[in-house]
């Protein structure tokens, strides 16, 4: 018998394309999962902001909003979150004009109720358009302005007192929308 020292050329080649297969299957699997738990920590962060900012609002760090066509904007870089939310979870950084929490209220002069919306927008073009921060969800997740998943996003800036303006329109509050338009306080570090 002879002594075989190492493979021959096929079973090299045959090694070669059995883990060219497992990779081709296992790759796009470990991608797809890597974005998902991106898309997953997302949301979280979104829904961090939106508790924080309504934490920050009812011990008067913010005006909340009296009437019901009024809407306070806290924008991310007046927010702190416990750890984290420097950039995206697609380390990326936040677009600050872009990315805030919404508080109206959806109650009465009298008997005020507050909803809190979110919008978050970074610099790879990862958004969730403005939304309920209860109703959140990574499906609400777009990437870039594309043709069939149009976002939009009303770009706001204040400054850290709290700027007023006037708004006629703003993107993902049409269910609440006031023929007067908004009258919209809006904190920002970033100023206009």
């Amino acid at each position: 018998m002879k002594n075989r020292k190492g493979f021959t050329l096929i079973e090299l080649l045959a090694v070669i394309v059995i883990l060219a297969i497992l990779l081709a299957v296992a790759i796009p699997r470990i991608t797809q999962y890597i974005s998902g738990s991106r898309k997953d920590s997302l949301v979280t962060t979104a829904r961090e902001f939106a508790d924080t900012v309504e934490k920050d609002a009812t011990s008067e760090k913010f005006v909340l909003p009296i009437a019901t066509n009024d809407v306070t904007i806290v924008s991310l870089d007046m927010v702190q979150l416990q750890k984290g939310g420097k950039k995206s979870p697609f380390n990326a950084k936040w677009k600050i004009d872009g990315s805030y929490v919404a508080i109206i209220n959806v109650g009465t002069d009298i008997d005020p109720a507050y909803k809190y919306y979110v919008t978050l927008a970074d610099s790879k073009k990862y958004t969730i358009p403005l939304t309920d921060s209860e109703k959140v969800t990574s499906s609400l997740i777009v990437r870039g302005d594309t043709f069939r998943n149009r976002v939009s996003v009303t770009p706001i800036c204040g400054n850290k007192g709290g700027m007023f303006m006037v708004l006629p329109d703003i993107a993902g509050l049409e269910e609440y929308k006031s023929p007067s338009g908004w009258n919209v306080t809006a904190y920002s570090t970033d100023e206009c």
